[in-house]
């Protein structure tokens, strides 16, 4: 899956967001106010522990809400199933469900974004969670 992809799923999926629930007002005056002190020390931490700093998923999206989530100790490294990874075994190109594939070991420990996933060498399928 290409980036521009997942970047459109995950536009997609923020209008559908905002525009699925009728009556549902999101107003960015409804996000938590960041302390701006408090997220530039959690920032520090995250990247004195190795981890990675961003937004992940629609509300943080929507709201500027940062966080940190831990790097994996074997990101990159190639793989045929997830037991041979720390987190996931995932395939960054385009393939078809079921096809033979040799995926890599995912570089961060995040649920969120678009993953096609690996499993006895072959794609099991793509799962999105924002």
């Amino acid at each position: 899956m290409t980036a521009a992809l997942r970047h459109a799923i995950a536009a997609g999926s923020v209008v559908l967001l905002l525009t699925a629930a009728p009556g549902a007002d999101v107003r960015a005056q409804e996000c938590p106010k960041p302390d701006p002190v408090a997220q530039k020390a959690k920032e520090e931490e995250c990247h004195a522990a190795g981890g990675e700093w961003g937004k992940f998923g629609a509300i943080a999206q929507l709201c500027g809400i940062y966080s940190c989530v831990p790097r994996t100790g074997d990101g990159g490294k190639p793989c045929r199933n997830r037991s041979e990874c720390e987190y996931l075994c995932v395939y960054r190109r385009s393939a078809a469900l079921g096809a033979e594939v040799t995926g890599e070991c995912a570089a961060v420990r995040s649920a969120y974004g678009c993953t096609t996933q690996v499993d006895s060498g072959r794609v099991v399928g793509t799962v999105c969670i924002e």
